[in-house]
Parts: structure tokens; C-alpha cells; sequence
């Protein structure tokens, strides 16, 4: 946008507030448009950049989310954006999946991932690795298997671990 003189200016959000009110749109937006689902909003993050602002947006859904519909729904919100002057500086709009490296936030993303490899991180405590064997609102439920010096696996142990407890869960990509 050029100022009075006619220089170009950057125009950056003046006040976090500003920001704030981009997410609230955004996730107002994608709430209306994915509805009760396939798709499930993970994760949205506007952040202020050097020159740009950077929109990051994760989505999944219960079988997994195609690059084809990350790419429509940032094709539809970057063109509602823009449609309806949300933004007026240069931005980058991105939409993900996950990955296997994100936490697992989201009940239905522990209920998908039953039966897999995951590694927990205790507050204040050593992280546990075993398998997710099931989930309530308020714990999980893993199968770990307890060694004898590290070599031969003695027995298999079920343990329930609230969420009040864990910093996060994630994935753990297993080769048999």
C-alpha cells in the first residue's frame, strides 16, 4: 500500500489483537466449511513474519487427508480471504497434514491411531514407549512391555495414563 509521499509501505498488524481477530475469521471460516467432518481443523497458527505474514493450517481426517484436499480448501479460504479484505499485506497460506511428528491433540486422533507404536511424555517423569490400546476423555491407555536387561521381553503391562499428566503423545514410525 503506498502512503502519502508514494512510497510503498509494509503493512504489519499494528496490535496483536489484529491477529487475533485473522485466526478467529479463519477458524470461524474453516468451521463452517468442513461442518461435522470429514475434515478435522488439528492446529492453526498465524504468525507475523519479517515481510509476511505466515498462515500455517494442519487438517486430517479419520482415514487421512489427500494433498488434493489441502490443496482446495487453501485454494477456497485464500480466495475468501482476499474476496472479503481480511488481509491486505503479502501472506503465505499452508495446509497440512500433520505428519507423524505432531502430538496427538485430539480424541478422534487417538481413537484412529489404536494399535500403534506411541512414545509419552510425563511431566516431570522419563517418557514411556508402547503401544495405544485405548482412550477416554481423561486417559490413555498404554501397552508397554517390561525387559530384562534390555534384551528379553519378560511381560507386557497395561497401564492407564491420565491426560493431566502427559506433556504430549506422538507416533512412533516402527519397521517390522
Amino acid at each position: 500500500m503506498r502512503n502519502e509521499e508514494g512510497f510503498l509501505s509494509l503493512f504489519l498488524f499494528s496490535s496483536p489483537s489484529e491477529m487475533s481477530d485473522l485466526n478467529q475469521k479463519i477458524n470461524g471460516w474453516i468451521d463452517e466449511y468442513v461442518g461435522d467432518g470429514p475434515i478435522f481443523l488439528v492446529d492453526l497458527q498465524v504468525t507475523q513474519g519479517a515481510r509476511r505474514t505466515l498462515i500455517s493450517i494442519l487438517v486430517d481426517t479419520e482415514v487421512g487427508v489427500t494433498i488434493e484436499e489441502c490443496a482446495l480448501l487453501s485454494r477456497k479460504l485464500g480466495h475468501h480471504m482476499e474476496e472479503n479484505e481480511w488481509i491486505e499485506e503479502a501472506y503465505n497460506l499452508e495446509v497440512s497434514s500433520p505428519g507423524l511428528d505432531y502430538p496427538l491433540t485430539h480424541g478422534w486422533q487417538f481413537k484412529k491411531n489404536i494399535g500403534r507404536q506411541v512414545k509419552v511424555w510425563l511431566q516431570g517423569e522419563d517418557p514411556v514407549m508402547g503401544v495405544l490400546v485405548g482412550y477416554t476423555d481423561v486417559a490413555v491407555e498404554v501397552l508397554t512391555e517390561k525387559m530384562v536387561k534390555h534384551k528379553k521381553v519378560v511381560a507386557k503391562e497395561s497401564s492407564w495414563i491420565p491426560l493431566s499428566a502427559v506433556d504430549k503423545i506422538k507416533i512412533q514410525v516402527t519397521f517390522q
